[in-house]
């Protein structure tokens, strides 16, 4: 993994599914970085879930990175979703940008790997 995103751990729960864990700071120094690595992960798995319940903080940059992720997940019949349980600053973060209301959100891995087991 590259130098900016040495706090985003991948865990593969299931077979078709990977999930990056962001921890800590993520910036406009990442964004283009997290974009490359979840375009990869879109590419090959089923779905894709990135975890925030670690991190400390994102900005816009990042949000926008997340947006594209969704769109190129759809036009690829993939899914794609976010699991926030975290940080009330992260939280606020992703509902005043509106992106919690785009894109398909849970509080816990066990709500993201259920609902994808029965979708």
């Amino acid at each position: 993994m590259n130098r900016h995103l040495h706090d985003v751990e991948l865990q593969r729960p299931q077979e078709g599914t990977a999930v990056a864990v962001f921890r800590e700071e993520h910036d406009i120094a990442d964004a283009p970085d997290v974009e490359t690595m979840l375009d990869s992960l879109l590419q090959e798995n089923e779905l894709v879930v990135v975890d925030f319940s670690e991190a400390v903080f994102v900005d816009s940059s990042i949000l926008y990175a997340l947006m594209n992720s969704d769109r190129a997940a759809r036009e690829r019949g993939k899914t794609f979703r976010l699991q926030l349980g975290t940080a009330l600053i992260i939280e606020k973060a992703f509902q005043l940008s509106g992106v919690s209301e785009l894109l398909d959100c849970y509080a816990t891995r066990e709500e993201v790997l259920r609902v994808t087991e029965t979708a």
